[in-house]
């Protein structure tokens, strides 16, 4: 994990796990930003691997649920590991608006500056101290989900993918929505994805608008999904809207979402195909490796698993899960030496990780250590 306690932007406040909460001092704000990160549990795996960012709006409130839910949904690869990066607003109002309007004169209207906060300090920052992928996604809920559709509407040059749930469209009578219309084409394309829960009056409108304006327009740098959350409010559908956003703008991610295998030759095919289709490319990462290599060794291909598993400790050497699962493909391939050394890596790496795993780690250890006897 990086020193940011070190940086004269960061002052350390607070850390646990993977997550870290410090302050950071923004020049062009003028305040003190508290800033939430979430590293993959895979981040100490390896000292050159680069993971893609998620930034939470409304970090306070919305941090913790997003993280969790990318950790678990990332473990069986669906969607890619991310490093989750959640932003306090100190002042939503201002912050999250594009336009100004009379009756909140000075209070709103500041999106453009807080995305030059975002663009020009926090990003370069952030991207110093982590070993971060050229791959942002932003993700908001109601005023901040306004301001996610804004960037994906404006700077499609700084972010790759947003979600917006239960966006406040309505603001200044709608003027997002005249953004909405028929681009030349883009070298930068946005994936993104909004939501509505059951809500009514101003809410609904410009949703209903929304859904009218993007059936119609053919804008070259967006691609986009819609969906409807009937049976949630405008309070509890940030847990679901933000699942089904991740799986959105990182749809067709799952090289094997069933019980079909790939070999490693496949995967890397699959992988370069999903670059040039979706514009960005995600390598593979640890959990990746795992879940492949281990549907294919119980799949009845112990040699396609260990091939993926292999490669799996190449680029994560540092990795007690993927020796573990190696040392596991080993043993059903009854190559019992290679097996044990592959366990005897993991407890090293799972003792040195503090791993949630260690348990299962050992057990498989003292195991084929009685076997070798």
């Amino acid at each position: 994990m990086a020193a940011v306690c070190t940086l004269a932007a960061f002052q350390l406040s607070s850390a646990f796990a993977n997550s870290t909460s410090f302050q950071f001092a923004s020049e062009i704000l003028d305040e003190d930003i508290t800033i939430r990160v979430a590293l993959p549990e895979s981040y100490p795996h390896s000292a050159t691997f680069h993971y893609p960012i998620l930034l939470v709006m409304d970090g306070s409130t919305q941090f913790n649920h997003i993280a969790g839910n990318i950790e678990f949904m990332s473990t069986f690869a669906e969607i890619p590991e991310l490093i989750v990066v959640g932003i306090s607003a100190n002042n939503r109002l201002l912050n999250f608006t594009h336009t100004e309007l009379e009756q909140f004169a000075g209070r709103s209207g500041g999106a453009a500056r807080y995305t030059q906060f975002i663009v020009a300090e926090l990003l370069p920052q952030l991207r110093e101290d982590y070993r971060i992928a050229p791959h942002t996604t932003v993700t908001g809920h109601s005023l901040s989900g306004l301001y996610s559709a804004y960037l994906a509407l404006h700077h499609e040059q700084d972010i790759q993918a947003a979600i917006s749930i239960s966006p406040s469209l309505w603001w200044d009578d709608f003027a997002i929505l005249s953004d909405i219309h028929p681009t030349p084409d883009s070298p930068n394309s946005v994936s993104w994805f909004a939501s509505m829960a059951t809500e009514p009056d101003e809410m609904e409108e410009g949703f209903e608008r929304l859904e009218y304006l993007l059936a119609n327009a053919q804008a070259s740098n967006l691609r986009w999904e819609l969906r409807r959350f009937d049976n949630e409010t405008h309070d509890s559908t940030p847990l679901i809207g933000n699942v089904v956003g991740l799986r959105s703008v990182f749809q067709g991610f799952n090289a094997v979402p069933e019980v079909d295998i790939k070999s490693l030759e496949q995967l890397e095919t699959f992988y370069s195909e999903y670059a040039e289709a979706s514009g960005y490319q995600v390598p593979m990462s640890v959990h990746q490796y795992n879940v492949y290599g281990l549907k294919a060794t119980y799949e009845g291909q112990l040699s396609w698993g260990v091939e993926i598993l292999e490669a799996g400790t190449e680029q994560f050497p540092y990795s007690e899960i993927l020796w573990d699962s190696l040392a596991t493909a080993y043993r059903m391939s009854d190559n019992h030496t290679s097996a044990l050394h592959a366990s005897e890596k993991a407890v090293e790496y799972a003792r040195k990780h503090d791993s949630k795993y260690i348990s299962e780690i050992l057990l498989q250890n003292r195991s084929l250590k009685r076997a070798a006897q």
